[in-house]
């Protein structure tokens, strides 16, 4: 497919929303970006006040179309890199930057598909269902704009426009996370006077992560420890090491086992030296598997096949605002747009799947 097979307005949206710079927690040039687009459309929609509790320095957005609905179609505002001085490439079958600068396809594509699409059906006057649009903020650091976003109650279904897979894929399943953090405290002596006196809290963490199994340690649960540090000075027996690591699982069940497992061992060995440890364990993100046969799946099924697509089931190692959509008990889907090699200079979306995204998102809400 070549670009005059594409819908005319996602060039030009895309090239204008792509150029703009908005890191996490700076999404607020995006945000007014939408907010002015939305005006010039006579669109009703709401900032929240959700930049209390993430740090940004906007809300995240939501469009509400005939009343909002029951299910919301959302993208997120932030890169993970600058595109501040990005060139766009319309090549003959895709769009890339020169190389030099990433293209923002990770999320501005899903931007850009949902301002298409809100313009589109107002233009052409067509007749759809009730829904919301959301444009959130942090989900390249934190999640924390969905995790936040204010929705109303009647919100049961969430649509993430946001997966680099090809249009056409659903992510009904996706890996938790935690981040774990231990702090062994041992006690400082002087190393060449009193070495028998202190208690050496590397040696202690030495042996705790000899007897961790790191990896693969089952076919959808890996473990790793990532960050270790600790000591003062090369005279003094180290008191304080701390070790940091991340589980992912596609059982909540399962990362909760592993995180007794860890407190099982580390109190053990610590018991052992006399020594105390302190702990911080934090949810990045949840997981969750939406069942096939829920309603949920039969839409965005029924929505892609009659783009002419295989509605494809994946599971994905990776979070998402769905993540933090299922964790809050909003049911949804990160579906597959087409946003090739996320957070490289050598991102690209080609015209076909660009196309065929949005085809799915107006299939999805048409009555």
């Amino acid at each position: 497919m070549n670009i005059t097979h594409v819908e005319p307005e996602l060039i030009k949206i895309f090239s204008e929303i792509t150029k703009i710079n908005a890191l996490s927690q700076n999404e607020k040039p995006v945000a007014d970006y939408i907010k002015n687009f939305l005006k010039q459309l006579s669109m009703e929609f709401y900032e929240d006040e959700s930049q209390f509790v993430t740090g940004s320095n906007t809300g995240n957005v939501v469009a509400e179309i005939n009343g909002g609905g029951d299910f919301i179609l959302t993208s997120h505002m932030d890169t993970a890199r600058p595109t501040l001085d990005v060139k766009i490439i319309l090549d003959e079958d895709r769009i890339t930057s020169d190389g030099n600068t990433v293209l923002g396809v990770d999320n501005r594509v899903g931007n850009t598909l949902l301002l298409a699409l809100i313009k589109f059906i107002k233009q052409n006057k067509i007749e759809v269902k009730p829904f919301s649009v959301g444009f959130t903020v942090c989900e390249e650091t934190t999640l924390a704009g969905s995790k936040n976003i204010l929705l109303k109650d009647s919100i049961q279904y969430a649509y993430v426009f946001d997966s680099y897979l090809d249009t056409g894929y659903i992510v009904n399943q996706a890996l938790g996370a935690v981040t774990f953090k231990y702090i062994v405290l041992g006690k400082a002596s002087h190393s060449g006077i009193s070495p028998e006196k202190g208690i050496n809290s590397i040696k202690i963490v030495s042996e705790i992560l000899s007897d961790i199994q790191q990896g693969r340690i089952a076919e959808n649960t890996t473990l790793n420890i990532g960050r270790i540090e600790g000591g003062s000075a090369v005279n003094v027996v180290p008191e304080q090491t701390f070790f940091e690591g991340e589980i992912r699982s596609s059982s909540k069940d399962e990362i909760l086992l592993k995180i007794s497992e860890l407190d099982e061992k580390i109190e053990k060995v610590c018991s052992s030296y006399n020594a105390k440890f302190q702990k911080e364990v934090i949810w990045d993100f949840e997981p969750y598997n939406i069942d096939e046969e829920s309603e949920i799946f039969k839409n965005i099924k029924s929505a892609i096949e009659q783009s002419g697509l295989e509605a494809k089931p994946t599971l994905s190692r990776g979070g998402s605002d769905a993540n933090s959509f299922n964790a809050r008990g909003v049911m949804a889907l990160n579906l597959g747009i087409g946003a090739k090699n996320p957070h490289a200079n050598d991102e690209y979306i080609l015209y076909k799947d660009f196309q065929k995204a949005f085809e799915v998102a107006l299939n999805l809400v048409k009555k």
